[in-house]
């Protein structure tokens, strides 16, 4: 096997750009890891199609070796997805390939797991409570987390997320700022 990490690619949103960024992905050979996708074949062939770019879908267990191949880990929406239009119906596939990419990084079989936009309203509109990735994940996996921004010269953890402007200053306590 080989010592590189593995890593989930789930592209989020069928109608937004991940799944175009996954297809780009794809076009370059990967020397620092290896990629395996959670998404839906028809999906990702049509933004293969829509770019011009090749896209061999392998089998998950296997390895991309030539530009355009992408191992899948078949999620099949719902219905067809058109870029631009995010449709609800589409809800539970986009939250089933985040949650089985992270059951798989629990249970060891993944290194890591690299996200495309969601966007919320439409699942929250396909009947799914859901306020972000990072939430879902945390409570799959049973742990509290801490969003920060980072770069070599500033670190800045978020003590609130996805909160109106008018509900930070209520939410902001000592305690808050404490575990953050």
């Amino acid at each position: 096997m080989s010592s590189r990490p593995t890593l989930a690619l789930v592209p989020g949103e069928p109608a937004g750009i991940g799944p175009e960024l996954v297809v780009r992905l794809a076009q370059q050979p990967r020397t620092d890891c290896h990629l395996l996708a959670y998404a839906d074949p028809h999906t990702l062939q049509q933004a293969a199609h829509a770019l011009g770019m090749p896209l061999h879908l392998l089998p998950a267990d296997s390895l991309a070796r030539q530009p355009g191949e992408l191992p899948l880990r078949p999620i099949p929406n719902a219905v067809h997805s058109r870029f631009g239009q995010p449709d609800p119906a589409n809800a539970r596939a986009v939250i089933t390939a985040l949650l089985q990419a992270g059951a798989d990084c629990l249970a060891g079989r993944l290194d890591g797991v690299v996200t495309g936009p969601v966007h919320k309203a439409a699942i929250n509109a396909g009947g799914i409570a859901y306020s972000g990735t990072t939430e879902l994940l945390a409570e799959q996996a049973g742990v509290d987390v801490v969003m920060m921004l980072a770069n070599p010269g500033l670190r800045v953890a978020l003590a609130t997320t996805h909160l109106p402007l008018r509900a930070v200053p209520d939410a902001i306590t000592a305690a808050l700022l404490e575990q953050v």
